[in-house]
């Protein structure tokens, strides 16, 4: 196969990511951060759960557990009914947080720069469509992978 296709989406992703992490800069804030803010506003989670949104292990959720509480965003405490389970819950701290970036870059994802501009709306429709293709496909791939 040639490489360049995921080689083109590669270059897209991580430029993407580092102008969302250059336009959260001035906030104190990084993409991953304010990702896991969000979801801790909606309801508690567990840190497995949070390894699980994030795609990563647990060690790595600990870490970023220990910084968010270190600047008083989230707090852990026992689960009442299960006392080896960990909840973590958003503080009010947090949520000051969350409400002193705007909204524009951690709702809907845009930043000072808007990506799909350079793209028509058919040709908008055609990207997902065939991006869906791809990912349908590598994940098939991966989960026959798994199952070996």
């Amino acid at each position: 196969m040639n490489g360049r296709i995921m080689e083109l989406v590669g270059h897209v992703h991580l430029t993407w990511r580092r102008r969302v992490a250059r336009d959260l800069a001035p906030f104190g804030i990084a993409p991953k951060q304010i990702y896991v803010l969000r979801k801790l506003a909606a309801s508690s989670l567990t840190p497995s759960e949070l390894a699980e949104l994030l795609f990563a292990d647990r060690p790595t959720v600990s870490s970023m557990l220990r910084t968010l509480e270190r600047a008083r965003w989230v707090s852990r405490r026992r689960d009442p009914e299960d006392g080896k389970r960990v909840i973590v819950e958003l503080t009010a701290a947090g949520r000051a947080k969350l409400a002193a970036v705007p909204e524009a870059l951690w709702r809907t994802g845009k930043t000072s720069f808007d990506p799909e501009a350079g793209l028509t709306r058919p040709e908008r429709v055609e990207l997902v469509r065939l991006l869906e293709k791809l990912d349908a496909h590598v994940g098939r791939a991966t989960d026959e992978e798994a199952a070996r």
